[in-house]
């Protein structure tokens, strides 16, 4: 049973690195239900935000000289106060209709794909479009827990190297992390919690993926980045939507 343990978490953790180097996300949400499957949901929680803390200090690592700082400041700083306000706002909320809002989340998930695959545009341009991306990113990573989905959306309408994508997201998504996991070992909550060996087995998968997906993100081109995108969006929508409404026991 342990071997088969290790097994499905390396093996996700290496393959939701190699996915979020090319999509911008997909490791904290891949994780967290893998991880549910065996332990608690708090533990659950606090092992996949520290996989995924070590995999982004790993990824800013390789891709740090490719960051756009003028980006970061016009994107990255909103996101951030914003996510914050986004996590407060679940804080109150999550008792009483917290449990109703995964399908809601989907949905706008599967929205904003189907926008992305059919080539929206935006119609801000220049630092004022990136600050309200920002926001609604931030706002909406802190309020749902899918902090990098929205963030990619908006990141991948630009034309910018994919390397540069990956460096820029890496940075504003590792920043996010050391706030939450700061949190969560600050809080009483994990107080009767600590990490378990697994995770120490994640960890290695995962950064395994991310050197595997730094050596082919270079073959990756701005349309099919695009398109990555669009559909792991997708993807990620009909799943919290169809996983509401058909759970699994």
């Amino acid at each position: 049973m342990l071997v088969v343990l290790l097994i499905v978490v390396v093996g996700t953790s290496f393959l939701g690195a190699l996915a979020t180097f090319f999509t911008g996300f997909g490791l904290n949400t891949i994780l967290v239900p893998v991880f549910m499957i065996y332990f608690d949901a708090p533990l659950a929680v606090l092992m996949a935000g520290i996989v995924h803390l070590c995999n982004n200090i790993l990824k800013v690592a390789l891709t740090s000289r490719s960051i756009d700082w003028n980006l970061f400041r016009n994107f990255g700083l909103p996101a951030l106060l914003f996510a914050f306000i986004g996590a407060q706002l679940l804080h109150t909320v999550k008792d009483t209709i917290g449990p109703q809002l995964t399908p809601v989340f989907g949905g706008i998930f599967i929205l904003f794909a189907l926008l992305e695959l059919f080539n929206w545009k935006f119609p801000l341009q220049g630092p004022w479009a990136m600050r309200i991306g920002g926001i609604l990113s931030g706002f909406f990573g802190g309020f749902s827990g899918h902090q990098g989905a929205l963030r990619a959306l908006f990141l991948s309408k630009l034309k910018i190297e994919p390397i540069v994508f990956v460096a820029t997201t890496a940075i504003i998504s590792l920043l996010v992390d050391l706030t939450r996991v700061s949190v969560y070992f600050s809080g009483l909550w994990f107080s009767n919690y600590y990490p378990t060996h697994v995770m120490f087995y994640a960890v290695p998968g995962a950064l395994i993926g991310t050197l595997v997906g730094k050596k082919y993100i270079q073959k990756v081109n701005h349309s099919k980045l695009s398109i990555i995108v669009g559909v792991a969006l997708l993807a990620m929508g009909l799943t919290m939507v169809l996983g509401y409404f058909n759970p699994i026991h």
